[in-house]
């Protein structure tokens, strides 16, 4: 993207508060998917719209129809979990308690799919094609 934008590094990085280092770095598959913070600081260096880049890095999810017509992202909690320092209430979220965060997170929406499997199975809907 920076290449399409006609930017060096150093011109990135001056635009962006971004070290150039880094910069190369992630260009060169020697980093990870950067922080939100990153990405917004990239963002505005770009001139790219910061849910763009989010999409990208796989924070959100691309064109996922929502059922309420708001046309709000969708953010990967598990990703975001994982990939962040967290606070919560001015506590500083643990590895330990992310991982817990988790876990109640894929019981609690483990339960509500199963739930949402049984009532297509009800309706006849079985996930297998129908006779032609």
């Amino acid at each position: 993207m920076r290449k399409l934008k006609g930017f060096t590094i150093r011109e990135l990085a001056d635009r962006s508060g971004v070290s150039a280092a880094y910069i190369s770095q992630l260009e060169n598959g020697n980093r990870g998917v950067p922080s939100p913070d990153v990405l917004m600081k990239l963002s505005e260096g770009l001139n790219t719209p910061y849910s763009e880049l989010m999409e990208i890095a796989g924070y959100l999810e691309a064109n996922v129809p929502r059922s309420d017509n708001v046309s709000k992202p969708l953010v990967n909690l598990r990703r975001l979990l994982r990939e962040n320092e967290l606070i919560f209430d001015g506590i500083h979220l643990s590895e330990q308690d992310k991982e817990w965060i988790e876990r109640m997170l894929t019981a609690l929406f483990w339960r509500d799919k199963k739930r949402l499997e049984e009532a297509a199975g009800e309706s006849g809907d079985n996930g297998e094609p129908g006779p032609e």
